[in-house]
C-alpha cells in the first residue's frame, strides 16, 4: 500500500483509519525559514508557541493513525531571534526576524537568543501523551558555514524518538553499528566506537550524516542515510500480519565469544580483550563477549493471516526522500504533502523497484521458535 495525499497534513491524516501505519518519519517545515508556497503551509507562524500548537495538532492525528506499539522519528532545526532587520539571512539558521519582518521582542525574547524550536516541540508532544525516549544528535561533518565569531558553527540538529505506547516495537539488531575491532583505521573517529568482544554493538545515539543536496526539490532535503536507520528500528524487514498489523518479530541466537571485555579502572577508560575466561579478574569491570545471529522470524499476533510490508509515514513528504527509501528498503508508505507542485517529483522517485529484502525475510519465519 503505497498512497500519496496532496493537502494539509491535519486534515488529509484525518481520513486515514486508526493504527494503519507502523512508524512515521518525518521531517516538518522549520519555523521562520522560508516560504515554500503553498496556502496554510506550517512554519510561517506569528510565534513559536502558534507553531509549536500546529505541530502538536499534527502529531496528535499521527499518533492515532499509529499502531499501539508504533514510533515517531521527528527530525527538527533551530533558529535564532533576529537582533537587526537589515540582515541577510543564510541558507539553514535564518533569523527568525528577516524572514518574518519581526524583532525579537515582539515573540518575547532577546535579541541573538537561540529560540529552541527542537526542545519546545518535543516537550509540547511529551506534554499531549507521547513517550520521549530519546533525543539523537545528527551531527554534519559538512554543515552550512557561518560567519559568527561569537558561538561555534552550528553543526547538528535533533532526530527525536518517540512512541505511542511504553512498550513499543524496536529492532536493535537491525541498526547495530561495529565495534572498532570491524572499522578499517583509516575510517575511526576519535571516541567514535569502543573496543568489543563481538563484531557489533547497540547503536550510539550521534549519527554523522552528511547534507546531500538534491536536485529538483527545496535544499532542506532529509539524506537518505539519516532515514534508513529511522524505518529499520521502527518496522520489520519481514513485514507485518495483514490482519492486524502486527510486525513481525526477529529471532536472535547469541553466543558467546569467550572472551571478556575490560574496562580499566572500572571507567570509561580504554577497552582491552582478556582472553581465555580462565584469567583472574583484576580491578575493573568485564563482561562475556556475545555475538548475534538472526536465525528467523514469528509472528507478533496470533491472527494466523498472511504478511504485508510494513508501512511508513511521512506528513511532510516534501521531495519524497522518506517514500524513496521506505520502497527501497521494501516497506510500504504514505505521504503527504502540502504543495502540489512536489507531487511529480514524488512520483518520479518512487517508480525504482522493491529491493527483494522484505521476501527473503518472509521466506524464513518461525512460528513459536519452530521452522
Amino acid at each position: 500500500m503505497n498512497g500519496l495525499l496532496i493537502g494539509d497534513a491535519a486534515v488529509e491524516l484525518s481520513k486515514l483509519p486508526d493504527g494503519c501505519v507502523q512508524t512515521c518519519v518525518t521531517s516538518p517545515p522549520y519555523w521562520g525559514l522560508r516560504d515554500y508556497g503553498a496556502a496554510g503551509q506550517i512554519g510561517l507562524e506569528a510565534t513559536p508557541e502558534e507553531y509549536v500548537a500546529k505541530l502538536v495538532e499534527v502529531f496528535r492525528e499521527v499518533r492515532r493513525v499509529l499502531r499501539d506499539d508504533g514510533t515517531l522519528w521527528l527530525n527538527l532545526g533551530d533558529t535564532y531571534a533576529a537582533n537587526r532587520g537589515s540582515q541577510v539571512p543564510d541558507s539553514k539558521h535564518v533569523d527568525v526576524g528577516n524572514s518574518k519582518g519581526m524583532k525579537a521582542e515582539s515573540i518575547g525574547l532577546k535579541p541573538k537568543d537561540l529560540v529552541g524550536i527542537p526542545w519546545r516541540v518535543a516537550f509540547a508532544l511529551q506534554a499531549d501523551g507521547w513517550y520521549l525516549r530519546q533525543d539523537i544528535i545528527w551531527l554534519k561533518p559538512n554543515p552550512m558555514p557561518e560567519s559568527v565569531t561569537d558561538r561555534c558553527t552550528k553543526a547538528h540538529e535533533y532526530i527525536f524518538l518517540l512512541s505511542k505506547s511504553e512498550r513499543y516495537y524496536y529492532d536493535a539488531e537491525a541498526v547495530k553499528e561495529p565495534t572498532l575491532a570491524q572499522v578499517p583505521e583509516s575510517q575511526r573517529e576519535s571516541g567514535a566506537y569502543s573496543v568489543g568482544s563481538g563484531t557489533t554493538r547497540n547503536r550510539r545515539s550521534v549519527w554523522t550524516v552528511p547534507t546531500k543536496p538534491f536536485k529538483g526539490a527545496h535544499f532542506a532535503t532529509f539524506p537518505p542515510d539519516l532515514i534508513e536507520p529511522c524505518i529499520l528500528a521502527g518496522t520489520s524487514e519481514a513485514g507485518c500480519c495483514s490482519a492486524c498489523g502486527a510486525p513481525r518479530e526477529r529471532v536472535v541466537e547469541k553466543k558467546a565469544t569467550g572472551r571478556v571485555q575490560e574496562r580499566q579502572g572500572g571507567g570509561l577508560g580504554t577497552a582491552v580483550r582478556r582472553e581465555p575466561l580462565g584469567l583472574k579478574p583484576v580491578a575493573g569491570t568485564f563482561q562475556e563477549g556475545v555475538v548475534t545471529r538472526t536465525v528467523g522470524w514469528r509472528p507478533g499476533c496470533a491472527c494466523g493471516a498472511g504478511v504485508v510490508p510494513c508501512v511508513v509515514m511521512d506528513p511532510f513528504m516534501g521531495s519524497g526522500t522518506t517514500a524513496m527509501v521506505a520502497q527501497k528498503l521494501g516497506r510500504a508508505w504514505i505521504g503527504i504533502e502540502v504543495n502540489p507542485a512536489y507531487e511529480p517529483l514524488i512520483r518520479q522517485r518512487t517508480e525504482q523497484a522493491v529491493l527483494p529484502m522484505f521476501a527473503e525475510a518472509q521466506g524464513n519465519l518461525l512460528v513459536d521458535g519452530e521452522e
